[in-house]
């Protein structure tokens, strides 16, 4: 535990604490929006990452009906391994980009607790072991005490509103990054995901301090603009912003096109029909 603390503390820890100083000082002494701001910039840099969790999520989402059927089809571990990686390919999936981000938000979540706890101290004994993780920089050193309310809430302290908002929050990030075209057992899946894993992160936020429960409500609130932008909400007709949303089911462009195309077949027969018909009768003219 002491060389993973002695990794943690210099590499995380205090960067973060320092940088959540540096952000307080700068937006008027509100630690609050400091910890918004923080959140929003963590989710700018790691959008890279988080569009290839979306889309792999997404492409992961619409090629479980033939993993089932690989599945049931080969019994030989060896053969169904190379047909899965097969389809994963084909089909741009990558099984470990659905969980890249959020193993990457762990330790940030991990170590904004402990940031919250050491930058808003309850004793003169806790504010003398904030300034062991302090930089020597004045800019900094000038910025202790920090405030520690925030919208009327103690950002210490767990805070039922906030713990509401955790789950609501989740709840529809969770809903705006399903597919929409699923089987059966895929909807129940997902319909379960959606209530569990609000319900995990709600009673997680009833031991958390209030403001690592403000970094999960607007990081959460951020990541359904993001899926928003990339997918848009078929099931409000708003489209996508950053161009086109996933490939939609190739059954369903197959059946338009077909529909499309029906009417024209029946005058397609009507000619051939009046073509025989005449060729007929031209016939006749002959013999006779």
């Amino acid at each position: 535990m002491s060389l993973i603390g002695e990794i943690f503390t210099p590499l995380l820890l205090d960067p973060m604490i320092n940088f959540l100083v540096l952000l307080n000082n700068v937006l008027f002494g509100s630690f609050g929006l400091a910890i918004i701001a923080f959140t929003i910039l963590i989710r700018l840099l790691t959008w890279p990452l988080t569009i290839r969790q979306l889309h792999s999520t997404r492409a992961m989402q619409a090629i479980q009906p033939k993993i089932q059927e690989i599945q049931k089809k080969y019994s030989d571990p060896k053969r169904r391994q190379q047909e899965m990686m097969a389809l994963y390919k084909e089909a741009g999936a990558n099984p470990l980009g659905c969980a890249g981000p959020m193993l990457l938000q762990m330790p940030i979540l991990f170590a904004l607790f402990y940031a919250v706890r050491y930058t808003l101290p309850e004793s003169p004994e806790a504010l003398e072991r904030l300034s062991s993780h302090l930089y020597s920089w004045s800019f900094i050193q000038h910025a202790i005490p920090i405030q520690e309310r925030f919208l009327t809430m103690d950002l210490r302290e767990g805070n039922i509103l906030m713990v509401v908002l955790v789950g609501l929050t989740t709840y529809i990030q969770m809903k705006t990054t399903a597919t929409p075209t699923q089987t059966e057992q895929q909807r129940a899946q997902q319909q379960m995901m959606a209530y569990m894993m609000p319900l995990m992160f709600g009673f997680f936020a009833l031991s958390f301090p209030s403001g690592v429960s403000l970094y999960w409500v607007v990081n959460s609130i951020v990541g359904v603009a993001f899926n928003v932008a990339v997918y848009g909400l078929p099931r409000f007709n708003i489209q996508p912003l950053l161009g086109s949303s996933s490939p939609g089911p190739a059954p369903a462009r197959m059946v338009e096109a077909t529909a499309a195309a029906a009417p024209i077949e029946p005058a397609r027969e009507t000619r051939n029909a009046n073509g025989i018909g005449r060729s007929k009768r031209q016939n006749r003219r002959r013999r006779n």
